[in-house]
């Protein structure tokens, strides 16, 4: 098993060369490199526990992404993930880009102990060879050597080495020695123990290891791999008889303790470990964590949520999930035939509570006996940047135009026009009755009650920050996708955000934050289009959750 205190951890901002591939393989100098997602900049690089954390949750999230996407290979049917193929340890398919997305989830080391926890049942595997109190006076004259000779030429012969037809748990330390080794593992990938492999594991700790030694511990692990090894060849050494469950038992547990990732020979199993395409994995993620937490009318995907494929229409030839009652505008008619388009996932919210309660905070600063006011008005909500400008220059309208309805009017058709992140804005000699009346005009319209049309992007935030074909595309397609959408609502907001994945050092409540206008290509200001940084572990704590 590797050492996550010697794994060198690689940005993909440093190298280019391997841009989309997430996982582990080694580098040009042979070093084991563990290239981190986008998005990862203030990954720390010498914090162990966030470093095997990080390892052990994306093997989780591998695996259950070849579950998923490999669900139809496996049950037979027809071609899985947009026809998946397996070759070797890997799967090879296409994304719904058509990119070439080639996964090796398979790290022998591990897969083998985990295969044959789930093969052999521990409590029932038979004819198991080991020490027994049982004595067998025809052999007895091979154990002479290990006789007490007592007064009155009596010997005393206390155990022998002999076939068993039943399982005995004191005298079996392969078993504890796999147990402890399995219950290891299963803690570091959070996944429950059974009681009695937390018992046997348990009983090896307590006669061969110190009181805080742990195999995925920083200062512990050498020492204890080190004991693991010693003892594995104490069981090899007095084991006589050896039948097909032992070597199963013995070849997994040497094989975790001695095997690394052999990037020399790619046709092995376990050479390396990742995928070369992780935008796939990140859209499975991001569509996990809208299905649980959204009203979703669209979405082109066919993740397995919940045990059961969500996808419930075809539109051609790809399938989609819709709401029954939402009518799919994703199209443009050419030669008397609709071409479909596909957006990611559309989200429609409606949010009752008034904005100025929870996300625009206007301050009194001074009070005037003729009803004038000093006002501060202060943003509460980073997502609502373009709300707070149209506010800001509307109020200041408001001082040579008395028309409360108009302005309202105005303010909710252009809502979500362009503007540039403002500091916190003071207004002098505002009238409060004409404040207060704007303030319950507009929150009278349907100014929270829109669509939220995501695109989720597997990039840094630099590829928005400046102009490239790819982003312009992309703009476009989503202007397109929100035209589309105008066509069958009315007076209804439509929004657009590009979601990329982001390391967030300390602990959200929230999923993540909008990055701020001005540092984005104005293309994407001009058509208010913003830039949503998602929190990588919470989404992925979603996805791990919903099996």
């Amino acid at each position: 098993m590797f050492n996550f205190k010697t794994l060198k951890l690689c940005h993909p901002e440093e190298d280019s060369s391997l841009s989309s591939f997430v996982g582990i393989r080694r580098n040009k100098q042979g070093e084991l490199e563990f290239r981190l997602p986008r998005g990862f900049s203030e990954f720390p690089v010498d914090d162990f526990d966030q470093t095997k954390r990080l390892f052990f949750r994306l093997y989780s999230t591998f695996k259950k992404f070849e579950r998923d996407s490999t669900r139809d290979i496996l049950d037979q049917r027809a071609a899985g993930k947009d026809n998946a193929e397996k070759q070797g340890n890997g799967y090879r398919f296409k994304d719904k880009e058509d990119n070439d997305v080639i996964l090796y989830s398979k790290i022998a080391l591990i897969e083998n102990l985990l295969d044959v926890y789930r093969d052999l049942a521990l409590d029932v595997m038979e004819r198991r060879i080991g020490r027994d109190e049982k004595i067998d006076y025809s052999k007895i004259e091979h154990y002479l050597h290990r006789a007490v000779y007592l007064p009155n030429h009596v010997i005393f012969i206390d155990e022998m080495d002999l076939p068993r037809q039943t399982l005995q748990y004191e005298a079996t330390t392969l078993i504890d020695l796999f147990c402890f080794i399995l219950s290891e593992l299963q803690t570091a990938l959070e996944q429950e123990i059974d009681t009695r492999v937390q018992e046997l594991a348990h009983r090896f700790s307590e006669q061969h290891l110190n009181h805080d030694q742990s195999l995925f511990n920083e200062e512990t692990f050498e020492i204890t791999i080190q004991t693991l090894k010693y003892a594995l060849d104490d069981v090899d050494k007095h084991t006589a008889y050896k039948d097909d469950d032992y070597w199963r038992l013995y070849e997994a547990i040497e094989l975790f303790l001695y095997g690394e990732l052999d990037m020399e020979e790619p046709h092995e199993d376990g050479t390396y470990w990742g995928i070369n395409n992780f935008s796939s994995v990140w859209e499975d993620m991001c569509n996990t964590y809208a299905f649980a937490n959204f009203d979703i009318v669209y979405a082109d995907t066919n993740i397995v949520f919940n045990g059961e494929l969500v996808a419930n229409f075809t539109f051609g030839g790809h399938k989609i999930f819709k709401k029954n009652n939402f009518e799919n505008p994703f199209f443009i008619r050419f030669r008397n035939e609709k071409r479909w388009m596909r957006p990611d996932l559309i989200n429609f919210i409606e949010n009752k509570d008034s904005i100025f309660n929870d996300d625009i905070k206007i301050k009194i600063l001074k009070k005037y006996h003729d009803g004038k006011v000093d006002i501060r008005i202060i943003l509460n909500n980073e997502n609502k940047v373009d709300l707070y400008m149209e506010f800001v220059k509307v109020i200041k309208t408001i001082k040579n135009t008395p028309n409360i309805e108009s302005l309202a009017g105005k303010a909710f058709q252009v809502i979500s026009s362009p503007n540039e992140f403002g500091k916190t804005v003071e207004v002098k000699r505002f009238s409060n009755e004409m404040l207060n009346n704007f303030k319950n005009e507009i929150n009278k319209r349907n100014i929270n009650k829109f669509f939220l049309v995501f695109d989720w992007k597997y990039m840094d935030k630099k590829f928005f920050e400046q102009k490239s074909n790819k982003l312009d595309t992309d703009i476009t397609k989503q202007i397109c996708y929100e035209s589309c959408l105008n066509t069958v609502v009315e007076k209804i907001k439509i929004s657009s955000e590009f979601v990329i994945p982001c390391y967030f050092i300390e602990n959200r409540e929230k999923v993540g934050l909008v990055e701020e206008y001005f540092a984005l290509y104005p293309r994407l200001r001009e058509n208010g289009i913003k830039i949503f940084k998602a929190d990588f572990q919470l989404i992925q704590d979603v996805y791990l959750n919903h099996d």
